[in-house]
């Protein structure tokens, strides 16, 4: 390939990097115009457009080069990649294998051969493909996650939070989290000093670890805690905290600092040791009485009241396997006795057109931060909802919930389970395989049904 065609992917390659979909695209297809068909060309607008959520022509593309350049192992990894985002999990297998095939001493290769595994719940050679990747770079941190990930899922704790820590060595957390000031707080008792615990990840994960901080508390003089600017009426609210900002710049001195969902691994906690197994977290008094005439004004005393959540964050790498159309729910609006009421926020245009027909009533307008959305949930006889941070944060406060749960799922809904350590009123509606939705919602359906039906 002459130099200037390879300056110019390399330049393209950097935007997309960049997060520059947009500008790689022109650029790596003026490559394609000067040399047509080129294979390496045509494999980097294959990562480009799938990065732009165009799976069906990135496949194609990415089949079209590796057609004439079939020993490339990381073009196989990616077309692995796009083929599990459409659940055809046989030909991500082929692809995993070739690519680690091509490159057997190739970490990344393996850990991606490992997760299609996973994916298939075949947790042994999961387990093998993952074991055969640390061999190869022992250092390797997203290997190190994906282990983490599977120990998690299976109910495996202590040895998940050990490889949980690898988390801060990829380079997603490194560029995205804040940088420490002051040494990591191993658990030891600081009886008059200040200990900072801050969020590490989303709304939802930092809901499920809240648990932890009065844990935390009881071993430290003054607890500050760091979220995000939402959370902090429900998190200004748990016992032993003294503070809560949105910025470590603003939390003063203090004598030691500890990520939130490092907790778990301080206190070496497993499936038995869970805290808080009642509600943890808890909505202002005043918020619940003005949401209680709120919700009564808007549906009626009778009947049951039912908060929904259909969609996730879609910044969420995993939103794709977690949401569903509100449509698909529609049925819900037509079970007597229901009443209906949208927690989603925001709401997608698409799904706007089914409200009226479900009798469904929009509050979200009034979901200014997450202390409104507590108080609401405090006043719902159910949630349901997918994989969302509702589904955490109604967990926390001990409301039932239905929690419509894909697979495979996150590792916090572990595997086969129909219930979860972590929250004992959430009642998960599993699919019975990737992308099957119709199943756990007629279940979910069928179950709201009888529910109503109870005098």
């Amino acid at each position: 390939m002459a130099d200037r065609y390879m300056a110019r992917l390399k330049t393209a390659e950097s935007l997309v990097n960049q997060g520059k979909a947009a500008e790689a695209e022109e650029s790596c297809r003026t490559v394609l115009l000067d040399a047509p068909g080129l294979p390496e060309a045509t494999a980097l607008l294959g990562f480009i457009v799938a990065r732009r959520n165009r799976r069906e022509e990135a496949e194609s593309l990415l089949r079209d080069a590796i057609g004439k350049r079939p020993a490339v192992p990381h073009w196989h990894a990616e077309l692995r990649n796009i083929l599990c985002y459409s659940y055809r999990l046989d030909d991500a297998l082929a692809e995993a294998r070739e690519a680690v095939r091509l490159d057997p001493a190739s970490a990344t290769f393996w850990n991606g051969l490992s997760q299609v595994h996973f994916d298939r719940g075949e947790y042994d050679l999961g387990y093998d493909a993952i074991l055969a990747a640390l061999a190869c770079d022992p250092q390797h941190a997203e290997s190190h996650l994906s282990l983490a990930h599977a120990l998690l899922a299976s109910g495996n704790l202590r040895a998940g939070w050990i490889e949980y820590e690898w988390r801060f060595r990829s380079k997603v957390f490194i560029d995205a989290l804040p940088k420490q000031v002051r040494p990591y707080w191993n658990g030891m008792p600081l009886p008059k000093r200040r200990l900072v615990i801050s969020t590490d990840q989303g709304y939802g994960d930092s809901f499920q670890f809240a648990r932890f901080i009065p844990l935390a508390a009881a071993r430290v003089g003054q607890v500050t805690v760091i979220c995000r600017a939402a959370q902090v009426p429900v998190f200004s609210r748990i016992p032993g905290v003294a503070r809560c900002v949105p910025d470590l710049r603003q939390a003063g001195d203090h004598a030691a600092f500890c990520w939130l969902a490092s907790l778990p691994y301080v206190f070496g906690t497993e499936l038995a040791t869970i805290p808080a197994a009642g509600p943890y977290l808890t909505a202002d008094p005043g918020r619940r009485a003005h949401w209680r005439a709120r919700l009564a004004g808007a549906t009626g005393s009778d009947g049951i009241r039912v908060g929904l959540v259909w969609a996730g964050n879609t910044d969420n790498s995993a939103d794709w396997r977690r949401s569903v159309s509100l449509e698909s729910l529609r049925a819900l609006g037509t079970i007597p006795g229901v009443r209906l009421v949208s927690l989603q926020k925001p709401v997608p245009e698409a799904d706007r057109a089914a409200f009226e027909p479900m009798g469904l009533a929009d509050l979200s307008a009034d979901l200014s931060d997450f202390g409104e959305t507590a108080a609401a949930l405090t006043n719902l006889d159910l949630v349901v909802t997918v994989d969302s941070a509702v589904a955490h944060l109604a967990g926390a406060l001990g409301v039932p919930t239905w929690v419509l749960i894909y697979e495979p799922a996150d590792w916090r809904w572990m595997t086969r389970r129909e219930d979860s350590p972590w929250y004992p009123t959430v009642r998960l509606f599993r699919q019975p395989r990737a992308g099957a939705w119709g199943e756990p919602i007629e279940r979910l359906i069928a179950a709201l049904r009888r529910e109503a039906s109870q005098p």
